[in-house]
This record gives C-alpha cells, structure tokens and sequence, in this order.
C-alpha cells in the first residue's frame, strides 16, 4: 500500500482531508519499507524483502546492520495495518509443495531459539537464526499459496521467527535493522492473515519505541495491536497489548492513563487460558504480567509498589529468563536505594551484574548503567565508589573475553 492511498483511504474513514504530510510518510516510495510497483510489492512482502534483509545482514552491510529506526517506517507499519487489514490477492507461485513438516520445523527451530535468547541474550545466536531464515525458511517463501491453509501457516511461523530475529537484534542494540525485521513480520502476518501475531509484533514495536524514548508512538503501536487484533487474539494477547500500553504511558508520567491500562491487562489476563495461546506468546505468564507492572510503577515514581511486583516476579518465574530477572532484579535494586537501602541495594544490584557480564544482552547493561547514574546523589561514598568499579571491571572483562 503506498502512503498516497493510506491518505486517501483515511481522508475517506474520517470524513476530512488527509495528507501524506498529515500521517508523517512524506518519503513515500524512496525508502526501502515503500517498493514502488506492483511486482515489486508482491516480492517484497514474501521472498524478495526477506532475501535482501537477510543477505545484508550476513554480509554486515553498514547500510543495513549500523542503520536507525525511522518513525515513519512504524506510521506505515501501524497505518497499514489498520487501514487494510484484508491480504492483498497474490498470483500463483511457482509450484513445489511446502510440506507441513517444513511448518512443524520453523515453529520448533524458533521456540528452541527463544529459550537460547532468553537465557543468553540476543546476540548469542542472533547470527545462527539469521543463518537458518536464509538457508533453510527464505528459498520456500517464493513457493508458498498465501490462498492455502497449509501457505498461511507456514507465513505465520516465518513471520514469528523473524520477529524473533528483529527481537534478538534489538537486544543487541541494532536498532534500526530489528525495525527491519519487524516490518518484514508485520507484512508476512498480514499475509497469512494473522491477526494475533500481528498484534503481537506492533506491540513488540511499541516495546522498542518506548525503549528508544518514542513514548507517544509506542502508546499509539500498543493501541494499534489491541484495536487491529480485536476479536482474533486470545485474552493472553490482548493482556501483553495493554501491558504495553501501560509501559507507554508510564514513561510519559501519566498515570491515570496507565492505570486504565493496567487494569484492563489483568482483566484480559483473569480471562486467559494459557493451553489456548500460541508457542509464541506462552512466556506472558503471572511472573512476566508482574514485571510489566514493576516497570509502570518504577517509571512512575512509585519504588515500593515496584519491589512488590518485583518480588513477585522473581517468585513466580522460571529460570529460563535469565535476562528478564536481571531487568526486575535491577528494578529492585534501584527501588531498594530510592527507599534509603543503599546498601542493600547494592548487594542486589552486585549480584544483577555477575548475570549481566555473561549475557549477549545490550539492553541489560543499559540498565546497569542507568543505575550506576543515579547512584551520584551519593557522591564519593566508599560503598558507591566499590561498586562502580567492580561493575566496570566485571563488564569489561567480559567484553574482552566477548571478542
């Protein structure tokens, strides 16, 4: 869809003109997330924008690996998906028959590849799946019948691993190449028409907006996962939307508005039956919904609320989520210290950094270092002076050993 129809088609649903100014997508064709004819808009959305994604990322191209996210790339993403929610009748593909076998073997590649990502962090075996789409998910894409039950499946699962690939970069730090690998998801779901895990992947947008500090286009992604997957996404996955939302509007302060979303995430999530969710969506269980609230409640101010969704985290998770525990556990660490408990809170944050120095994770150091920056309220306190040096000394000896 080119950002001069989306202009057009919302002018038509809100009754007033709209510009392609209007919906911040002057680039139009240039980028790359904006192929410019019919044939080219068809391969992209299958083989084509997969192969380049993935044969730029393996050769790092710096164009392609060291790029930014652009915000007008999650406005078209998000208005896309809205606008034409209904896939885009394709040609009939060349024939070799994907097998539900070749369905069966990305769907359990990806959950085996999640664990090693949530135990090891994003940039142990980023380049292995990366790896895996090009030899062994990418040459079938040309071959699928998005029109088949059999096609939509197999996009479905290829959609989910890529999204797993976009995750993994995005723990590394690659910011603009996980918004890559996002867009292309995003566009597979559509095609298999795949309304949870497409919902599933703006809010995994939402997560990176808000990360990247983006707040008001995160709450707006977060909003376009619940409104785009109304009526086709279990109570688990309408729950992680609102927790997104709530994420959002946290860290703009506003916390009437994230409290409405709180609540309406442990509604959806009283409502949940967990055999029903995808493989996907099964690590938002009680421990992941209480770190969701952590994170509200410490953006928020609130220390002593998030300690005790900490604790409760913590408590309820498994220890597969090793780099979710380091992110709690930080949180309990800063909580422990805005409450007078320096010293505690330096145990447990000591304690944060051991796990973090064997974790392939960027985002676990930044927590690290956002910690260590508000520890110098407290000056040269001896205490704080050990602990910012045995944190650099353990990160870079770790970084070192890395190379």
């Amino acid at each position: 869809m080119t950002p001069h129809f989306i202009a057009e088609a919302l002018s038509r649903k809100l009754g007033e003109r709209v510009s392609v100014r209007d919906i911040g997508m002057l680039y139009a064709e240039a980028t790359p997330f904006g192929p410019s004819s019919r044939k080219q808009r068809q391969a992209d959305c299958l083989a084509g924008g997969v192969t380049a994604l993935v044969s730029g990322d393996l050769s790092a191209n710096p164009q392609m690996v060291e790029s930014d996210v652009s915000t007008d790339s999650w406005n078209d993403s998000m208005v896309t998906w809205l606008v034409n929610p209904v896939p885009i009748p394709r040609l009939a593909t060349e024939e070799r028959p994907v097998t539900a076998s070749n369905v069966d073997a990305i769907r359990e590649t990806t959950a085996m590849f999640a664990k090693l990502d949530y135990r090891f962090g994003g940039g142990h075996a980023r380049s292995t799946v990366v790896q895996y789409i090009a030899m062994e998910v990418e040459p079938l894409l040309k071959h699928v019948r998005p029109d088949t039950a059999l096609g939509k499946r197999f996009l479905s699962e290829t959609a989910a691993m890529l999204r797993l690939a976009a995750w993994m970069a995005y723990d590394t730090g690659l910011h603009g190449l996980a918004q890559r690998y996002m867009t292309k998801a995003l566009r597979l779901a559509r095609e298999a028409d795949n309304r949870m895990l497409g919902g599933r992947i703006l809010a995994g947008m939402s997560h990176q907006a808000n990360y990247l500090g983006h707040y008001g286009m995160a709450v707006n992604l977060a909003r376009a996962a619940t409104m785009g997957a109304q009526g086709a996404a279990t109570p688990t996955a309408m729950a992680l939307f609102s927790a997104m939302e709530a994420r959002a509007l946290a860290s703009q302060g506003d916390e009437a508005a994230c409290s409405r979303a709180l609540g309406e995430a442990e509604r959806w999530f009283e409502r949940r039956t967990p055999e029903d969710d995808p493989v996907w969506l099964r690590y938002f269980d009680e421990a992941e919904l209480a770190a969701e609230f952590a994170h509200c409640f410490r953006d928020l101010g609130h220390h002593h609320r998030a300690a005790n969704r900490v604790l409760e985290s913590v408590e309820l998770s498994e220890s597969l989520y090793v780099r979710s525990l380091s992110f709690v556990r930080t949180i309990l660490a800063t909580s422990h210290v805005a409450g007078g408990e320096l010293e505690h809170g330096l145990a447990v944050a000591r304690e944060v950094v051991t796990t973090v120095a064997d974790l392939r994770s960027a985002r676990t150091r930044r927590y690290v270092r956002d910690f260590v920056k508000q520890l110098t309220r407290f000056g040269n306190d001896p205490r704080v002076r050990e602990f910012q040096t045995f944190t650099e000394t353990r990160l870079a000896r770790a970084r070192s050993e890395a190379r």
